[in-house]
């Protein structure tokens, strides 16, 4: 692929960011990855800018509709994903294609959990969102149940439906983890001697 291609990619991807982040520094950015792509191999700067994409992107989107300093949910979301990830793997069993699904999905948003909290170095702050973690916790934990339940009173799972109902267990899990994570960081945001 040549630069002008893999640049003309790029400026497409950045129509994601908020229209005002990418009036603001979207000619810079762009510019910043040519210079990368001539001084580095293409591969390794695809790999920092979609890493610094999948971080940025929601985080963008976030502080533009709430007008406020970086949020703790980006990470905490990620967290929960890689989590949710594992937990898959685990519940993967002897089936080796959705266990290494379950662990691809546990590495990338592992990663990318690690990547934007280290980034906004924010999720042990005070902050609003934080607040009703308990309802993350509820919410996923009820559709876990109801799902069980749901399996349960059927008897099986009826063809064609097992996938769904993985995904459903899946986004359960990530909802009640994002909650606990979300409220381990406000508990310690409001311990003695940790204000902000």
């Amino acid at each position: 692929m040549t630069t002008t291609r893999a640049v003309g990619i790029y400026r497409a991807l950045l129509r994601f960011y908020p229209r005002r982040f990418r009036d603001e520094y979207g000619v810079d950015m762009a510019l910043l990855f040519e210079a990368q792509l001539r001084d580095e191999s293409a591969g390794r700067v695809w790999a920092r800018a979609l890493v610094d994409f999948a971080i940025s992107v929601p985080n963008q989107h976030l502080e533009a509709h709430v007008n406020r300093p970086s949020n703790p949910v980006i990470p905490a979301v990620f967290a929960a994903v890689s989590i949710a990830g594992l937990l898959m793997t685990g519940l993967g069993g002897s089936n080796l294609g959705m266990a290494g699904i379950g662990l691809a999905i546990a590495v990338v948003s592992g990663v990318l959990a690690v990547a934007s909290w280290r980034r906004n170095r924010a999720i042990t702050a005070a902050r609003p969102a934080s607040a009703h973690w308990w309802k993350l916790v509820a919410g996923g934990a009820g559709v876990f149940v109801a799902t069980i339940v749901a399996v349960n009173v059927t008897g099986e799972v009826p063809e064609g439906w097992w996938l769904p109902m993985m995904f459903t267990f899946l986004a359960a899990i990530t909802t009640t983890v994002a909650g606990l994570i979300l409220g381990i960081a406000r508990l310690t945001a409001h311990r003695p001697g940790h204000a902000a």
